[in-house]
């Protein structure tokens, strides 16, 4: 049997005809969309001679729109979208006079033969890629020609084994039952999906006579849905063919809808089959039975709106507005379900060609807009949440594309907060249960409670926040005397308020501390010559925010930002450029009792990947105790550091130093190391990560 794909050609389009508004018209036999047009196979040729046999539900699918729609007149953007005749009655006089749609271009394979990082960098290209270039452009990034030629056969397989035509001798009547949830699901589903694209579109009379029974056990009224419904509809139940585990999940109709909007059917069952199990898309696990990838993206959007936009973060809180009450629909669509398709086609180019860094960058610029735009700041619960569920129509998509390319998020920042969200999930503190009913997880909230934040987030929430007013101490020239070179080290003073130093200072205090006792001859007390307690807590908050205090204490005076960005004193002895990248997530928290004390060593270098660290960083957390100065050593001279609580010192790694010994009370630090990486430029360092 001929593939679905290989039946009856398209009738070609007679004009395809465009205003200075960009609208098209679709009147007689007139179609919105010329994509349609392409080949039935993925090849691109189709002969229209040879003889098919083939049902009549065949030949009626094959058609982009069927002969019942003669008599329409409608009026569509570039996108295939119905536009309201009330809204386009004076421009839609203009179309008949206006020139051709110049063709779109049909192959951009070699567009495409460069990295997928390269696409991603070029911001004129993010923002400008052709709607047309699409329907090649996606393809050849993903390589679904080669795919579509290794599986050839079995889309049209998937497809006979999943309709309901009963003249079939490939069709198997137990998916019925096997599938029967999935299936009523589609035919929903398919009502919601997008019935303003011309695709999809159907007038009152059509929708009157499929109302009542299933249709689709019924194989007339399939005969005269138009072609977007029967497309959708084989694909998805392909897909629930294809992959068992899964099925259908309310959500993948939109994304199969947008890509039918794109790409031949074949094209588009085979595009979601990538994007749904390929890395780094993994679409998948959002539609899960358990929906545990659902649960995490909405966890990393959760976190990522505090780390970019904590002050209305703040407020969502106070409001006690849930993130995953707005975000649920968002992002397990891919926007594709609310947001205007020029914002749409621009994400879903990024998210091809990147993953899903573009999306929750997206996310930041959207709220972003939404709490100028939407005063929310100075909204209640009710009025935000019915300001984000209408804002969708007003947004600019250059705007936000622009506004978030320059979002500083970086792929660490979502690994970072996915590792935390499995951790939680393995130890039992986030339940992640198998959800029995699928069929409306994209239009309502999360069941998943995002809103139980520790005490220690909390705090790194108000940490993030307070502005200081930092003195900074270039300490190099005071240590030419004393180790015979100008070492790096800075002492920031009042980096901390007591408060903060309070809230670190009581976590500390809470923590599980261990020994630490280093003997070797020739130390004090039978060769002893380290001896504290200390407690290691990995914190990826709390290391960036108090890297990000440091930095904008720095990047002011141009000397010292130069040394602490490149580690310049490093060049003599390596030809690699560095760049500081982060501090190391993992926190040394040191207590030294009465009578402890670290003998003059220098620190071990922190390796982690291609990432080393050259710079130590200790920050001073509480007063009230005597001795236990901090000194850097010479040959023979000394010299010690004025330090206080909320004072962070950052000083080279091969600097010898001291912690002396405590006479009275307890003294407390966090320690910990900068991370430095390779960097040739700016551009190639941002693809390394």
């Amino acid at each position: 049997m001929d593939s679905i794909m290989e039946t009856s050609p398209l009738k070609a389009p007679s004009k395809l005809l465009k205003n200075p508004l960009g609208l098209f018209k679709r009147g007689g036999k007139v179609i919105a969309d010329s994509m349609s047009t392409r080949s039935m196979s993925s090849s691109g040729s189709v002969d229209g001679n040879q003889e098919r046999e083939t049902s009549s539900y065949h030949r009626q699918s094959s058609l982009s729109y069927s002969e019942t729609d003669a008599d329409d007149d409608l009026l569509v953007d570039k996108f295939g979208f119905i536009v309201e005749a009330a809204v386009t009655e004076i421009e839609s006089e203009s179309v008949l006079g206006c020139e051709e749609r110049a063709p779109s271009v049909k192959d951009f394979t070699s567009m495409f033969q460069f990295r997928r990082a390269s696409l991603t960098k070029d911001k004129a290209l993010r923002s400008s890629q052709r709607t047309d270039a699409k329907d090649r452009g996606w393809p050849a990034m993903l390589g679904l020609d080669a795919i579509i030629t290794r599986k050839e056969g079995l889309y049209r397989n998937l497809v006979a084994m999943s309709q309901s035509d009963p003249y079939l001798d490939q069709n198997d009547f137990s998916l019925r039952d096997e599938f029967k949830v999935e299936w009523d699901g589609i035919e929903r589903d398919l009502k919601r999906t997008f019935p303003k694209h011309s695709l999809f579109f159907e007038s009152q009379n059509d929708d009157a006579n499929h109302d009542g029974d299933d249709r689709s056990d019924d194989l007339s009224q399939m005969e005269e849905e138009v072609y977007g419904k029967q497309a959708l509809r084989r694909i998805l139940r392909a897909y629930c063919v294809y992959d068992r585990d899964i099925g259908y999940c309310q959500g993948m109709n939109f994304i199969a809808g947008m890509l039918l909007m794109f790409l031949t059917e074949e094209e588009s069952f085979w595009l979601l089959v990538v994007v749904m199990n390929d890395e780094p898309f993994k679409l998948r696990e959002i539609f899960s039975r358990d929906m545990a990838g659902t649960h995490e993206i909405l966890y990393i959007a959760d976190k990522l709106v505090n780390c970019f936009l904590p002050e209305l973060y703040e407020h969502f809180e106070n409001e006690q507005v849930n993130t995953s009450m707005f975000t649920t629909q968002w992002l397990m669509t891919i926007y594709t379900s609310t947001f205007p398709f020029e914002l749409v086609s621009k994400v879903w180019d990024c998210f091809i060609a990147e993953g899903w860094k573009i999306v929750y960058k997206t996310l930041i610029a959207l709220l972003k807009y939404a709490q100028q735009d939407g005063d929310l700041l100075n909204c209640g619960m009710e009025q935000i949440l019915t300001y984000l569920r209408s804002f969708q129509s007003k947004v600019d998509a250059e705007q936000i594309l622009s506004a978030a390319n320059k979002v500083p998020m970086k792929q660490r920042h979502i690994q970072r907060y996915a590792s935390e969200f499995r951790k939680l999930k393995e130890s039992g503190e986030i339940a992640v249960q198998e959800v029995l009913n699928r069929s409306d997880t994209a239009s309502t909230s999360s069941s998943m409670n995002l809103s139980n934040i520790s005490k220690a987030h909390r705090f790194v929430i108000k940490l993030k926040r307070a502005k200081r007013d930092v003195s900074v101490q270039d300490l190099s020239p005071k240590l030419v005397p004393v180790v015979g070179s100008a070492k790096f080290a800075v002492l920031l003073k009042n980096a901390l308020s007591p408060e903060e130093c309070a809230g670190l200072l009581g976590r500390a205090k809470g923590e599980k501390f261990e020994d630490v006792v280093i003997r070797q001859p020739g130390g004090k007390d039978g060769g002893t010559i380290v001896k504290f307690k200390r407690s290691i807590a990995e914190d990826f908050d709390l290391s960036d925010v108090l890297y990000d205090r440091v930095v904008s204490a720095l990047e002011d005076i141009p000397e010292l930002w130069e040394k602490f960005s490149e580690a310049s004193w490093t060049k003599k002895s390596s030809n690699v450029p560095l760049k500081a990248v982060r501090l190391n997530h993992k926190l040394h928290f040191l207590k030294y009792g009465f009578g402890d004390f670290a003998a003059p060593l220098r620190d071990a270098s922190f390796t982690r990947g291609n990432e080393k660290s050259y710079v130590t960083m200790q920050l001073y957390l509480n007063n009230g105790f005597k001795g236990g100065v901090t000194s850097f050593k010479g040959t023979k001279k000394v010299f010690d550091i004025n330090a206080t609580a909320g004072d962070i010192l950052l000083f080279d790694q091969e600097l010898r130093h001291e912690e002396c010994e405590v006479v009275k009370g307890r003294r407390y630090i966090l320690r910990t190391e900068v991370m430095y990486a390779p960097h040739v430029t700016a551009y190639q360092y941002e693809c390394t990560i």
